[in-house]
């Protein structure tokens, strides 16, 4: 066996031992050093000596600093310091390249279908995603229209960064006809209202499929996002979470929720903690992004302040909106503080250098540092880049391929780690539309 490269195991505390091995080509050379003294080094030796031969190691260098370890730890520590050096690849547990799919969904903003003023002006309040709704804000007799406005808005609107999504009316309603007439403008994903099954996200997946091949768009390109509005929903939602590639996140639809129960949701909307914890897990559990409900307490801001702190805190990734001047206010809310983001740099940092090393051990400020912490700062690093990207205008790169992956998987660029400016997200001014311009309260689910 060839030693590749500098590895270490073990380390300086009592029992153990610390091993370093290192290529040389000036044939084996064994240093050992113990607290025991000198009466220890034929015990140590023996037993390195015996692996060493087991391996067939001929150049190697290695440093031995025993701490009245026993023969078994020896032995593993002196094993495991050769396969490690010896083995191209990194310890699985730490990536050789760390992937993360993550794309900034903070704000996503639900406008009617049937305002043309509205849609032609969102673009300036720099929402994450606009969310065109076809179902609760617009009237039966509007329907066909609406579809046909929000076709052609998508086809000739530049809405910049900002991701254009569509909610669909049900199946039972004219759902079909919106993926048939939609999918023409190659939105980026559609909302199915009323979510209660993967039996309806699969219905749904098998006519965006077909109207995909119909117009010939690349494969996979439309995601969806089921909104959960409902006791059976919430109950099912593990299922339809893994229900089909397309998903990319799970939303909350609280008023169709609350009436499915019976009850009221009162300001500080505790009553729907179960089903967010329930859809948080689900979401998380098959890495899908949360999407919370509207507010419905329009004007009151610190309110809208502290139900957006709660649900960041509870896991979710953003809010649906219908209150434009929300934006900026979730935007600040959802973006990490720059002791935050300094701290999730120093732990890229720390995986960086622990990967190159080949040690597979991390430690920051004292505490050991395990991949899902890892993978926490990735997401704040990222999300900060992401952040900065939409405020200098820079369109997010393209989630569509031609793959039958999932095609919000990238590789994180990790040379831009170290490299980002912290700043707050004030790109969109305070201007307030009225959305529903006379269709319903809350265009909520």
């Amino acid at each position: 066996m060839e030693i590749k490269r500098k590895a270490v195991t073990g380390n300086n505390e009592k029992g153990d031992i610390r091993v370093s091995v290192e290529p040389s080509s000036g044939g084996l050379t064994v240093n050992i050093s113990s607290i025991e003294g000198e009466s220890a080094y034929s015990r140590i030796a023996e037993t390195i000596n015996a692996i060493i031969n087991m391996y067939g190691i001929i150049n190697a260098k290695f440093d031995i600093l025993d701490n009245s370890a026993a023969e078994f730890v020896v032995k593993a520590r002196v094993e495991s310091a050769i396969m490690k050096a010896s083995q191209e690849m990194e310890k699985k547990y730490y990536m050789e390249k760390p992937y993360y799919k993550y794309r900034l969904r903070r704000s996503c903003v639900l406008i009617t279908g049937n305002n043309p003023y509205l849609m032609s002006n969102i673009v300036k309040y720099n929402p994450d995603c606009i969310i065109f709704d076809l179902e609760s804000t617009v009237s039966i007799k509007e329907k066909d229209s609406a579809r046909i406005l929000v076709k052609n808005a998508l086809q000739s609107i530049d809405f910049g960064s900002s991701e254009k999504m569509v909610r669909i009316n049900t199946l039972d309603i004219c759902g079909n006809e919106d993926i048939e007439e939609i999918l023409q403008s190659e939105p980026d994903g559609i909302l199915i209202p009323k979510c209660e099954s993967e039996y309806d996200v699969k219905k749904v997946a098998d006519i965006i499929e077909k109207t995909e091949k119909k117009y010939q768009m690349k494969h996979n390109y439309v995601k969806i996002i089921p909104i959960i509005e409902s006791a059976k929903g919430i109950e099912k939602s593990y299922e339809i979470a893994n229900s089909n590639d397309r998903v990319i996140m799970l939303a909350l639809g609280a008023d169709n929720y609350a009436a499915s129960l019976g009850i009221r949701v009162t300001d500080r909307e505790y009553e729907l903690d179960h089903a967010r914890k329930t859809l948080i897990n689900a979401a998380k559990s098959f890495s899908k992004q949360a999407l919370d409900c509207i507010y419905s307490g329009t004007e009151d801001i610190e309110g809208f302040k502290k139900i957006c702190r709660r649900i960041k805190a509870m896991g979710f990734d953003g809010k649906l909106l219908s209150n434009p001047s929300h934006i900026n206010i979730i935007h600040d809310i959802f973006s990490p503080h720059p002791e935050e983001l300094n701290i999730a740099k120093e732990i890229v940092a720390l995986y960086k250098e622990t990967k190159d090393q080949g040690t597979g051990i991390m430690q920051y400020n004292n505490i050991m540092i395990d991949m899902h912490t890892v993978m926490k700062a990735i997401k704040i690093v990222e999300m900060s880049r992401l952040r900065m990207n939409i405020k200098n205008n820079i369109k997010p790169d393209s989630e569509h391929h031609n793959t039958g992956s999932n095609t919000e998987d990238k590789p994180i660029n990790k040379n831009k780690f170290n490299t980002i400016p912290e700043t707050n997200d004030h790109s969109a001014n305070n201007e307030t539309i009225n959305n529903n311009n006379n269709n319903n309260n809350n265009s909520n689910q």
